[in-house]
This record gives structure tokens, sequence and C-alpha cells, in this order.
């Protein structure tokens, strides 16, 4: 068998392990009706335990004013999320409304599982109620293409590095505000014989968002392609961040089973108090308090800045209409009710999650104590912004299953930092030429 052949079976594997008897629930269920005048909406999210509640709340208030509207909702655990959704949507039994992560957009695009909003948007303000980084984010993921809406951000995230204070503390050290003095502070913290470690490595599932801000931050560009169209990430800079990254693990910065961390091992290794700093979204405030800690333990900070470039990774989720929804009407009714400023700014409150509008900007909550990190990264103009090629339909693949096979190479020392990225390239131009080879040489580019 090739390693392609490898890579077919382990998505369609994944598809399959991932589709079982929670899903066929799921599907049974996601089929809106209406009945004694009763319009049943049903809402798939990925989102998690507390912003799940959060949405309970949400729906809450939207059944207030839209009393013939019946939410059902569906939470579904973010590591299956991405593959049921496909299995919903490609099973034809779609739900009304999903929250979609923008890695995602236009691979559901292409599947033509995503509505276009344009008609229902018409006259609305919502897309001009965005901050600028929201309105951005949504241009790569196209959710917003043009004239056309594919979905409206519900929230945004941008990452900030997270410290033990106490550890800075009695090292007598500041948090980093570049990569070489991260790097220093993390061998400071690391103390294997006292378990101590400085970083919370993500060697898991989508480490990629990790090693590839690090990546942008040594190229000094987020760039991917260049004027032929050829994928440009493998670059000696591109390489040399990849370096840095893989060098942390290799090194013994982070624990030896943080090989396989993804988003919940890593968090729990930081306010456990494992590891001494990690980088993740503003959520992540919220889950060191509810395990003590507290402004005496926790500091937060801008992320460190690379030899070229300070890196800004936005994350950002939408409420989408599927296309194969019965119940479009209700459907716009509750993406235009969640998706204004009066929604979803206590939301973010509530999860503790940037809003993605302006009116968020200057709300105090966000803008002092442990949350203000995150702000200068989103108001931050010198600050180099993510982008990827999000109009690729095999983005989601790459990032999904690619770079996960391929890095987990890199770090069980089977393949160099250099023939991972030459391997995800090649991956990348391929995409390219056939994107090209359809739709002509004028394909997106970076905004800044």
């Amino acid at each position: 068998m090739t390693e392609s052949d490898q890579r077919t079976m382990t998505r369609r594997r994944m598809l399959k392990v991932t589709g079982g008897a929670a899903l066929g629930a799921a599907l049974t269920s996601c089929s809106g009706s209406s009945t004694s005048g009763i319009t049943k909406l049903v809402v798939v999210s990925n989102l998690g335990q507390q912003r799940s509640l959060a949405m309970d709340n949400l729906f809450g208030r939207f059944h207030e004013t839209h009393p013939k509207i019946q939410i059902e909702h569906h939470d579904v655990p973010w590591d299956q999320s991405h593959s049921k959704m496909i299995m919903m949507l490609a099973g034809g039994s779609p739900p009304d409304v999903m929250v979609v992560h923008h890695q995602w957009m236009a691979e559901f695009r292409a599947m033509g599982a995503i509505e276009n909003l344009r008609s229902w948007h018409q006259g609305g303000s919502h897309v001009d109620d965005l901050n600028p980084l929201a309105y951005q984010s949504s241009q790569i993921a196209t959710a917003i293409d043009g004239e056309d809406i594919y979905g409206l951000p519900l929230e945004q995230a941008v990452r900030a590095m997270f410290y033990r204070r106490k550890w800075l503390e009695e090292l007598g050290l500041e948090p980093a505000m570049t990569r070489s003095a991260w790097r220093q502070l993390c061998e400071s913290m690391t103390d294997p014989a006292k378990g101590r470690y400085g970083y919370a490595f993500r060697g898991g599932r989508a480490g990629y968002s990790s090693w590839w801000a690090l990546c942008q931050e040594f190229a000094g560009t987020n760039q991917w392609f260049d004027a032929d169209n050829k994928c440009i990430i493998n670059s000696p800079d591109h390489v040399a961040g990849l370096s840095f990254w893989n060098d942390l693990y290799q090194d013994r910065l982070s624990p030896p089973d943080s090989l396989n961390w993804g988003y919940t091992e890593l968090v729990q290794a930081f306010w456990s108090g494992i590891c001494g700093s990690c980088e993740q979204d503003p959520e992540v405030v919220g889950t060191c308090r509810d395990h003590g800690m507290d402004e005496s333990s926790l500091t937060t900070a801008v992320m460190p800045a690379g030899p070229k470039a300070r890196v800004a990774m936005p994350g950002i989720f939408f409420l989408s209409m599927a296309a194969g929804s019965k119940n479009k009407d209700a459907a716009w009714e509750f993406i235009s009710f969640a998706a204004a400023p009066e929604q979803v700014l206590p939301y973010c409150k509530e999860v503790g999650i940037i809003p993605p509008v302006r009116q968020g900007l200057d709300d105090p909550l966000f803008t002092q104590g442990l949350f203000r990190p995150f702000m200068d990264m989103v108001n931050d103009p010198e600050i180099l912004v993510d982008w990827a090629p999000g109009y690729l339909p095999e983005m989601a693949e790459f990032l999904e299953v690619e770079t996960m096979v391929e890095q987990q190479k890199m770090l069980l020392k089977r393949q160099s930092p250099q023939e991972t990225l030459e391997r995800l390239a090649d991956y990348m131009t391929r995409a390219q030429k056939r994107y090209v080879d359809k739709n002509g040489p004028d394909t997106p580019r970076p905004l800044v």
C-alpha cells in the first residue's frame, strides 16, 4: 500500500469510527419539522460543556421572542465534530444550523452543504458590526466572499501566552517578549526531578496551530504560494520555525507523553502544575480559574515575537445554515438573532471569549486584567495575521489529517523538519494546481 493510500485509509477509517451510534441518534433527529404551528430547529455545535451551556442560555433568550420556534441542540465533542458533521451532510440528514469552524468552511462550501445567506442578509448590519480582525478572518475563511455570506461569526479567538506566575517569580523572570527569550525561560522552568517542564507541548491533534505560528514568525510572511502557484512553506525560514518547535520536544522541555497531547491534555498540564507556560485562547482563563488559579498564580502576555514577526493566530466559529435545511426562514431568524451584538456580547462574556463585533472592543472585561493581552493582539496593527488558503476544499483534510501524520513522523525522528515541510508543501502545490486548473490563476492571496 502506498503512503497516499495509507492517508486515504486513515481518513476513511476516521469517518467510519466516529460515525457510530451517537451519530445515528443525531441523524434521526436532524430533520426539522413543523407541528401545530411549532417549527423544530435543529442546531449542531462543537463548543464543549461551558460554551454549550452558554448556547442554551442563548436559545432561551431566542425562544422568549420566537415562541413558535423550538430548538433542538446537539453538542458534538470537538475531536469528532468535523467527521460527524461530514457524515450528517453527506448522509442527507443535515441539521438546520451548524457552528462551523473557520478551517472547514471551504470544504463544506465545496460540498454544496452551506446556504448563501446573502438574500436574507440584505439590509442587515451584521457584517458592518464586525471588528476588523473578525471581518478579515471571515474573508480568509471564505465565510464572507464578496457580497456572498456563508456564515456569521458567533465568536473569535486569538492566542496569547499563559504563564504560572509563581514559577516566574521564583526564578526572577518576566513573560518573554521574543522567542529566543521564551526558549531560555522554558529551559529555566524545566526541572524533571521536580516534575516541572517549561512548555505544554501539543504533539497530537491540531499541533499545527502551534508550529505554524512559529513558521510565520521565522519567515516573516503569511504567503503560501509564489507567483507560479508553487507552495513555499518549505523555505529555509519556515523550516527554521518548525525546527524551533520540534526542538522543544526533542530537548525535553515538555513531558515525553506530550507527543500525543491535544487541547485537553495540554491545558490540564498547565493548570495542574506540570508545565509553566502554554499558548491558548482566552477561554482557558476561565478553565484555569475553575481549577483554583487566579491573578496571584496566573499571568498572561502577548505572544513572543519571532525573528521576523509577531503572529496572531485567530480562530473563528460561524453560525451557518445547512443548504439541506427544510426550515431556512426559521434558521435565518435564529442566526440573525444570535449574531447580533446584543446577543453576541453576553454570550462571549459568559464563556470568556473575544466578541467578533466592534461593540466589544472597549468592553472593560476584555481590556483589563488577564484578558488584556488577547485584546492587545486583536488591536495591534503591526502584528502579522495568520492567513491560510481557505478557498481550497483540501484545506480541512490538510489540517485534520496531513499535518498530523507528518508532524508525528518528525517528532518520532522518522523524518526531519525539512522533509516534513517538503511533503506538506507538495500536498498543497497539488491542491493549488487543481484549483487553478478549474478556476484560473487569479487565486486569493493574503490581505496584508
